[in-house]
């Protein structure tokens, strides 16, 4: 197998360096980290001025967010590989590339078509950067101690994510700005944490056998769940997409059930289906996948049900957003914390499921207070994501050898990117649905909004429930002080 190590004097080269010796690489990591956040939901609060100046139709809003988690999700498990088999430092930065070309195209777009186009290339670089990102830090932090880096990381990442609504009002409202400067200010990020990553990380890789690429296997991957997404789309709009949603559905279902037959007869598969089967793996990615399905609601549905339904400003919509940050701040480090003293993952993913749950909850009865309602379950599912979401891929590694965590970590990252691409699609086409039949019985728009959106996060917090019985379901997981060598 390859051998993956930080390059270090130290005589037990399975223990990595300490976290002060890798605090400047882990920098440029956070960099990046927050990048990837950032551009995921900044874009929330600049949607209706981006339909007022660029030429397409309105359908178009919600694929210029999905764009990108369907690229991220579509591309994340060949990263992975990719990393477990090069120099990973390598593929971190050429993801950083993508995603910053992918930020220029789309501000400098004069379509959504394009822009739609720019988006899906960020995707695709934001997966070689969240499932490389794992891959350094699992090689150059010990096992108790990569819980705190995850915190940082989590708390980066969605911290960016959420001040991402403010800070794209904040963009669309100031005078000799607009939404372009939403995606144009990625690219001078991703360039620094490039930098920052090309002068300091240090890791070797030193492989000792022949990449057997499974291109069938992506190529499958990729066709069938961009498929099914486009068919779950146009479902609000049937009577005008009857063809177009039979084409893509049975498209989607023939390609995923060919990539399950070829998964499990690739020598070397994207999705490792036959290790995802133990238990441990399979019940880390079915949380992962139904906690995923609420990642953006709680940003991208908010904000509008703020701007559209309640009748706030931009800026002001995104402020109220500002503590779901604080929020993940806060459980994050206490979830790392408590991992790095006590070894124990799963009463910390129990409780961030549960706080899950009772954020949408509280925003399926938002009506009564809407304003109040609306911070006090974001804040709930915000704490809930930083307690649950990088300990699910903490936990699954800990089933593997490290010459694997690459592929097994970007497996659970694929199974989360795929149910919050699924949740923001349906929940969107839901919402579609719903606005249309209120209008149509004499509601404004605004009332539509104010009454229909509640509804999505009834459903959304139905969708945590099988995320709580998968954690819950776990073995017990006693991390180590420090990686033991493979066998």
């Amino acid at each position: 197998m390859t051998a993956l190590k930080p390059q270090t004097d130290q005589t037990d080269r399975s223990r990595p360096p300490s976290l002060r010796a890798v605090m400047v690489p882990i920098s440029g990591l956070l960099i990046a980290q927050f990048v990837a956040g950032l551009s995921a939901t900044i874009v929330a609060t600049s949607i209706p001025s981006i339909l007022q100046n660029l030429d397409g139709p309105t359908a178009h809003s919600t694929w210029i967010v999905a764009a990108t988690i369907l690229g991220n999700t579509a591309s994340i498990p060949i990263w992975g590989k990719l990393g477990d088999r090069f120099n990973p430092k390598g593929i971190l930065q050429a993801g950083l590339v993508f995603f910053a070309v992918g930020s220029l195209v789309s501000g400098l777009a004069p379509t959504t078509t394009q822009l739609i186009v720019g988006r899906a290339l960020q995707g695709i670089g934001l997966g070689g950067v969240l499932a490389l990102i794992v891959i350094v830090i699992a090689a150059l932090v010990e096992p108790r101690q990569r819980s705190r880096v995850n915190a940082w990381l989590t708390s980066m990442q969605t911290t960016a994510t959420l001040s991402g609504p403010l800070l794209g009002g904040l963009i669309v409202q100031t005078p000799g700005l607009g939404w372009q400067w939403c995606f144009l200010l990625s690219a001078p990020a991703a360039t620094v944490s490039i930098i920052v990553i090309a002068a300091t990380l240090r890791i070797v890789r030193t492989p000792t056998e022949p990449l057997r690429a499974d291109f069938a296997g992506a190529g499958l991957i990729a066709v069938g769940v961009t498929a099914l997404l486009i068919c779950v789309s146009v479902l609000p709009t049937l009577n005008d997409s009857v063809v177009l949603a039979a084409v893509t559905g049975g498209v989607g279902v023939i390609a995923l059930v060919a990539a399950w037959f070829v998964e499990l007869r690739a020598d070397d598969p994207i999705l490792p289906l036959r290790l995802l089967a133990a238990r441990t793996p399979l019940l880390c990615i079915t949380a992962a996948f139904f906690a995923g399905t609420t990642l953006f609601g709680g940003s991208v549905f908010i904000t509008q049900y703020l701007q559209l339904g309640v009748g706030l400003m931009p800026a002001t919509a995104g402020l109220l957003l500002t503590p779901m940050a604080l929020g993940t701040v806060a459980s994050a480090f206490v979830a790392g914390r408590f991992i790095s003293r006590t070894g124990r993952v799963r009463p910390v993913m129990v409780a961030g499921a549960l706080a899950l749950f009772a954020g949408n909850a509280v925003l399926f009865l938002m009506d009564f207070s809407p304003t109040v309602l609306a911070v006090t379950g974001t804040v709930l599912i915000a704490c809930g994501l930083g307690a649950v979401l990088q300990n699910l891929t903490l936990t699954a590694q800990t089933t593997v050898p490290f010459s694997i965590v690459g592929s097994m970590s970007a497996s659970v990252g694929f199974f989360l990117t795929l149910g919050g691409a699924i949740g923001l699609v349906v929940l969107g086409a839901v919402l579609t649905y719903r606005l249309d039949a209120l209008q149509a019985s004499g509601s404004t728009l605004a009332e539509a909004y104010f009454e229909g959106m509640p509804l999505l996060f009834g459903l959304s917090a139905l969708l945590v429930l099988p995320a709580i019985g998968a954690i819950l379901a776990l073995p017990p997981v006693q991390l180590r002080a420090y990686r033991a060598p493979d066998a």
